[in-house]
């Protein structure tokens, strides 16, 4: 080939990479730009994700955080709008409907005024759907939800700790400057400190790719490069322009589930202006800056966050695992930045939807992958004195227990500690032993630990307080606060003898003016009597009655009175504390 012909061969060449390159560049996705100047500038739209990362999008639309905040829309309601679709409570009538594509509540005070809300907007797809409606363009939640659980209609007075009231809208909330700034991705109330209005917007609504990842737009239009795209494949260190949680140090990740996994005040508290404008963190940054988790002795004006806890410094509540996990040893006494963190036992792309986890790490591996002296069968039954195959060996049972409540269930906590039943003994703190040995008592549960575990336990002493020589499942469900009497309430129904334990169910339905305690009972008496219609906890008093006598007609004469005298005079020594939970 002469010389002319080589050129002309490389002038073409040339001409179409050229031609090629302009091409690719031009269908190149034009993102960085995006809500320029807004605070979530390049954030972008999780359907935007969806052409690179068909699997990653795929696993997070099983997830309930892609359906915590959605469009009120036929395929996203959930709550029955057509056929059991009303609910009386405390004189007020909600009905509840479906018309064509769009849902309504009307609400109807016992005065007879009437009021009908569009329903705008849902929250939580899992446990119980909560619901939004706007009034004068300001979004609020409504008073009424609907328990996915039992499929039924409730007050949201039934899922929060404060006793029977008449106030059908206590638990009304503003989502503009409350429920917004966890259950989406970027959120921007816009509130007027003059007017008290806000005009609010977020990056994307529900828990979506932004959430985790950030500000996406550089990365996509980066990665509509080829020859980025290899190079990024090729060198696993590459700046890929975009947050990946696996990637960054441990702390700093977990950071990214602390910003609604660890509830939090502004850092200064004065922050709290620009934070009810735009919330200021993103995905990746040191959430310090910003905000510092409640603790205990968090105090904002007239309120404190020390209900929130148990006297040991546990969380009581979900969205302080954050909390619980930084106070573990696990995590104090490892190395910053290389130490235990939300993603060594979570997988959110991953898993089983319910806590995304694998099955794996729902049993003892999570933690003998670190404690591996355990993984041995033989090693593991020594350390605990239990047989190898009963839940007195899960160290999840012993270290985690089911003590932490959030939406109408109890949650293992991530504050991981030792058993200790003198706790309980001494400040009313749960203790792993008798959240399985419902039927024994505190004091029973310090003998055997001193006999199991001599050495760590020599110095426990037993009470010399009578209430703790009662099975701990019954003192708890008459002495303890409202939260404690729940959570016996419901580890009676789920790990204790419910012949023995059904009897004190009826008692405390019968006599409790918590709903949310009547709730877990009336759950453990469905089990127990299921030949008997279930009793409603937010029936009134008068329906409770009613509901209640078959039960009372299960036990004899003797027995009821006897339980009747136990119960009384374990309600004289308890101090009961209103919660507000953060759902």
């Amino acid at each position: 080939m002469d010389n002319k012909l080589l050129i002309k061969s490389a002038v073409l060449t040339g001409f179409v990479c050229f031609a090629v390159a302009v091409a690719v560049f031009s269908m190149r996705a034009q993102l960085v730009g995006t809500r320029k100047g807004q605070p979530d500038e390049n954030y972008v739209k999780s359907e935007n994700c969806l052409a690179c990362h068909e699997d990653h999008f795929a696993s997070w639309r099983r997830t309930y955080h892609s359906r915590m905040t959605q469009e009120a829309r036929p395929g996203t309601v959930q709550g029955d709008f057509e056929k059991n679709n009303t609910l009386e409570y405390l004189g007020f009538k909600a009905r509840m409907e479906k018309r064509g594509g769009q849902f309504f509540m009307n609400f109807t005070t016992p005065e007879g005024r009437s009021e009908t809300v569009k329903i705008e907007r849902t929250i939580g797809s899992r446990r119980i759907e909560q619901y939004v409606g706007q009034k004068n363009g300001q979004y609020s939640r409504l008073p009424v939800a609907y328990d996915l659980m039992q499929k039924r209609w409730m007050n949201l007075n039934g899922s929060f700790f404060y006793p029977d009231n008449d106030n059908f809208n206590r638990l009304a909330t503003q989502w503009d400057t409350n429920c917004v700034f966890c259950h989406n991705v970027k959120a921007q109330p816009n509130f007027s400190f003059q007017t008290k209005l806000a005009k609010t917007e977020v990056a994307e609504l529900g828990i979506a790719c932004g959430a985790c990842h950030g500000q996406g737009a550089e990365h996509i239009e980066a990665a509509s490069s080829p020859v980025t795209r290899a190079l990024w494949n090729f060198d696993g260190r590459a700046d890929t322009k975009i947050v990946n949680p696996r990637k960054l140090d441990t702390d700093r990740s977990m950071m990214i589930c602390a910003h609604c996994h660890g509830q939090r005040v502004p850092e200064p508290l004065d922050r709290i202006r620009e934070v009810m404008v735009a919330d200021p963190f993103d995905p990746g940054e040191d959430l310090a800056q910003f905000y510092r988790p409640v603790r205990p002795d968090t105090q904002v004006g007239n309120t404190s966050f020390a209900n929130h806890f148990w006297a040991d410094g546990g969380p009581r509540l979900t969205a302080h695992e954050y909390q619980g996990l930084t106070d573990s040893a696990c995590f104090t006494k490892a190395q910053a930045g290389r130490r235990i963190n939300c993603l060594s036992c979570h997988e959110l792309h991953g898993g089983d939807v319910n806590g995304n986890i694998t099955e794996e790490k729902r049993t003892n591996q999570a933690c003998t992958e670190c404690h591996q002296n355990y993984a041995d069968a033989g090693v593991l039954a020594k350390h605990t004195g239990h047989r190898i195959d009963s839940t007195g060996s899960s160290c999840y049972a012993c270290h985690m227990p089911e003590v932490v409540y959030g939406v109408m269930s109890f949650h293992p906590t991530h504050r991981i500690t030792v058993p200790d039943p003198a706790a309980t003994a001494a400040n009313n703190s749960p203790n792993a032993c008798n959240q399985c040995h419902v039927d024994k008592s505190v004091n029973w549960s310090i003998a055997q630990a001193k006999t199991l575990w001599p050495e760590r336990y020599k110095n426990a002493q037993p009470s010399a307080d009578a209430q703790f020589d009662v099975a701990e499942g019954v003192r708890g469900l008459f002495a303890g606060d409202a939260l404690v009497r729940a959570l016996m309430a419901d580890a009676m129904t789920r790990r204790g003898d419910l012949n023995w334990a059904a009897p004190y169910l009826v008692e405390a339905f019968a006599g409790d003016n918590y709903p949310i305690v009547r709730y877990f009972a009336a759950n453990g008496l469905a089990v127990a009597h299921r030949e008997l219609a279930k009793p409603d906890y937010l029936g009134d008093q008068k329906a409770r009655a009613e509901q209640i006598a078959p039960f009372f007609g299960t036990i004899d004469a003797a027995r009821q009175k006897e339980i009747k005298q136990v119960a009384d005079r374990l309600r004289a020594v308890r101090k009961d504390v209103d919660i507000e939970v953060g759902e």
